[in-house]
């Protein structure tokens, strides 16, 4: 005979939650194939898989305090980490969970059946429009049979589970009928197929004690590769993602705010301190002004799902990932499936994601509005796991090409996150950032879709890395001064002899090359530096950037052209703050590089 469940206390929702994490993640992959709403995107089992994580690093070492407080850190940990619809909802769930519970040290199964209750009741406030048949309808079905069976008198924890599990289940199965895309599919709704199997793991530990929170290797189970479908993405490409943090925060006032922009699968998951937003959009920026009307934003992310879509058209073996350091023209990243991670841009407490909610025109545009200098931040680890997440699992092994590791940490960042890829992902460091970095990111990409290996295009970057070449020239020198990049005396002497620095990267760092007559970036002193450092009898591809400075861009690659016979491309793109908030606007960079010979 089976022992009842008098109560659960932090050790048991530990041990529990540890198991039931344990099953979600061995789960993942069934998860993403059956993913088709509300966007067919393939990654409901990730993310869910990576929201449960967060919860468990949070959960694993909190013995000692009391349920509430337990399950409080549960609902703080699944709004940090939350990922994607189901994520939010799910953070939803356990907010309002918490909030149902008293400040004793454990809950019984009276106490269990009303936080689920409200957790339940707080999932449908999340969505921005309800759908019967999803996540929220299988929470709560499972918490009505909780609630039920309690009034009847069961009070063993054992039994509630056991008849909450099988409502589950069934609510499951039913949602084909409350949905038609589900039926037309033949499939059920994804997350909650991942409620129930979280549910089904917990159910496990209960029934057979099989899983111990030590011998849970969350790692290990992330790097299941993943298979995603390839359907519609629907009317909005970005999937938008932010958390505010306030004071008497509205979530009702904040979903509102965002459902005037042209938006779908909003959810506004939180409480009064702090609230997730999940938004499609077509523009991140949009909804980052929006939500920051509320309060201070964070863990700002806009993943593109078009671009996610397009990877099963994408040739060859190896995906090229670099960061938003490297500048690219838009229309080359597309053409060579460039795959890119933005980096942070800090005006005062504003924060925007380089490329996203910030393009290059505003930024030159504030530079000369702002006093105070913007601090440029590396993108967040998780960022760059992410990516090489998505990129694995469609089964590419990935190079991963850097902003200079003596300039910042972002290939840092991106070392640390391809760790645990099992020698899928690997790291080069351009040594360099601009046009230097991105001229060979761009020849990267373009051996990847002529179906080079991951060692063959490594190796031919490595070969041609000393052999490229970038120039800088500011048209005013006060910016680097402002950003304590130059002593101020520097421009006070170049501005008496009436002379400008020309800059170049030398072991992975920008340092002075040389001096060219008059004040400001002058195209033909930059290209004449150019030119000298061409070969005649060697092809090269040419990239130039510039800050606001279209007609200054121009005239360099007129200059250029002119006097080099052997130009295999010459691109001009507007230059990321990466090194453009230190030029400022008007500044020019140009970045070259020998046409390698494993190029066709």
């Amino acid at each position: 005979m089976t022992r009842a469940i008098a109560y659960i206390d932090t050790d048991r929702m530990i041990r529990g939650l540890t198991a039931g994490i344990h099953h979600l993640f061995q789960r993942r992959e069934y998860i993403d194939r059956i993913n088709v709403f509300p966007v067919p995107d393939g990654d409901t089992g990730t993310n869910m898989a990576f929201s449960f994580k967060v919860i468990y690093e949070a959960v694993r070492n909190a013995q000692g305090m009391s349920i509430k407080q337990l399950m409080s850190r549960v609902a703080n940990a699944s709004l940090d980490g939350s990922r994607g619809n189901s994520g939010a909802i799910m953070a939803q769930y356990f907010h309002g969970f918490s909030e149902g519970l008293t400040s004793k040290a454990y809950m019984t199964g009276a106490e269990m059946a009303k936080a689920s209750a409200a957790g339940a009741a707080a999932a449908w406030t999340a969505m921005s429009e309800p759908v019967a048949g999803t996540l929220p309808t299988v929470l709560e079905d499972f918490s009505k049979s909780l609630v039920q069976k309690s009034k009847e008198g069961v009070d063993d924890i054992r039994e509630l589970l056991e008849h909450g599990l099988q409502r589950a289940r069934e609510s499951l199965a039913n949602t084909p009928e409350l949905l038609p895309v589900l039926k037309q599919a033949g499939v059920v709704d994804a997350g909650g197929q991942g409620f129930v199997d979280l549910m089904e793991g917990v159910w496990t530990f209960i029934e057979k004690g099989e899983t111990d929170a030590e011998q849970v290797d969350l790692d290990a189970l992330l790097s299941v590769n993943t298979t995603v479908m390839e359907m519609d993405v629907g009317a909005h490409r970005f999937c938008t993602e932010c958390v505010i943090e306030g004071d008497a925060l509205d979530r009702v006032a904040i979903m509102q705010k965002l459902q005037q922009l042209d938006c779908s699968s909003l959810v506004v998951a939180g409480g009064k301190k702090r609230v997730r937003v999940h938004i499609h959009v077509n523009n991140p920026g949009e909804a980052y002004l929006a939500c920051e009307e509320f309060g201070d934003l964070h863990q700002q992310k806009a993943d593109d799902m078009e671009r996610q879509h397009n990877l099963m058209n994408q040739s060859g073996s190896v995906a090229i990932v670099t960061d938003s350091g490297a500048d690219i023209p838009h229309e080359e990243q597309e053409r060579l499936a460039i795959h890119m991670v933005s980096a942070r841009l800090n005006f005062g407490a504003t924060e925007y994601i380089d490329h996203v909610s910030l393009i290059p025109a505003d930024l030159y545009r504030m530079l000369g509005e702002c006093e105070e200098m913007p601090k440029t931040s590396q993108p967040p680890v998780g960022d760059f796991s992410r990516q090489y997440d998505l990129l694995t699992g469609h089964g590419y092994e990935v190079l991963s090409i850097g902003l200079s590791e003596a300039l910042s940490g972002t290939t840092q960042a991106a070392r640390s996150a391809a760790s645990k890829f099992d020698g899928k992902v690997r790291v080069f460091d351009s040594m360099s950032g601009s046009c230097g970095e991105g001229v060979l990111v761009m020849v990267a990409a373009e051996a990847a879709q002529q179906g080079m290996s991951l060692d063959e295009i490594e190796a031919m970057l490595y070969e041609y890395l000393p052999q490229s070449t970038v120039f800088a020239i500011p048209e005013d020198l006060s910016y680097i001064v402002r950003g304590g990049r130059l002593p101020g005396w520097v421009k006070k002497v170049t501005d008496f002899l009436h002379v400008s620095p020309l800059l170049t990267a030398r072991k992975g760092q920008f340092r002075l090359a040389g001096i060219t007559p008059g004040i400001g970036a002058k195209p033909a002193a930059l290209g004449k530096a150019t030119i000298r450092k061409m070969h005649k009898d060697r092809t090269y591809r040419v990239l130039i950037a510039h800050g606001a400075n279209l007609a200054g861009a121009r005239e360099l690659r007129r200059y250029i052209l002119e006097r080099h016979s052997r130009v295999h491309s010459c691109h001009i793109t507007e230059a990321g703050p990466a090194l453009g908030v230190h030029l400022g606007p008007g500044g020019l960079i140009v970045g070259f590089l020998p046409q390698p010979d494993q190029l066709n």
